[in-house]
């Protein structure tokens, strides 16, 4: 192997950061359900979903996060917790969305998700659906690993 070699490998191995901008989502129309990321190219090893509120929304609005239409949470829970709270994603069918002033990671936090793209070549879809209230508004971002050399995820 040679340091071409070597330098790909490496690349290939670390993780990765994707941020998506501040969004006033709506639960009304053109809401509830955004795409927020995008697999493409091949399979990846997400690590974490997550995201900031970065203005007040109104109302209780809840969330719900699917990777190429699979549910990663135990279902629908309120976010609107205030102003630079952060929101983690469990990654887990089993586990509760947690938003707080900060989150440890604990036994029930440490889910990964393996992913690919869809049937026929399709791009992976990782949607968010808001619930209840009128809006929510902030950032999103994911840690993720490529598990081959053409796979990325990018904003949606």
């Amino acid at each position: 192997m040679g340091v071409g070699d070597n330098v790909q490998a490496i690349w290939n191995q670390k993780a990765t950061l994707v941020w998506r901008p501040a969004q006033d989502f709506l639960v009304a129309a053109p809401g509830p359900n955004y795409d927020i990321f995008t697999i493409q190219g091949g399979a990846v090893h997400i690590m974490a979903i997550g995201a900031i509120e970065t203005a007040a929304g109104v109302g209780a609005t809840t969330l719900r996060v699917t990777i190429n239409g699979v549910a990663c949470d135990g279902g629908a829970i309120a976010i609107n917790a205030g102003v630079n709270q952060v929101v983690f994603h469990p990654l887990n069918a089993g586990g509760n969305i947690v938003n707080a002033a900060a989150i440890p990671k604990t036994v029930a936090t440490l889910t990964t998700v393996i992913s690919g793209i869809q049937p026929a070549g399709a791009d992976g879809v990782i949607v968010a659906t808001f619930g209840t209230g009128t809006n929510w508004v902030g950032e999103f971002w994911i840690i993720y690993r490529r598990l081959c050399p053409s796979s990325n995820i990018i904003v949606a």
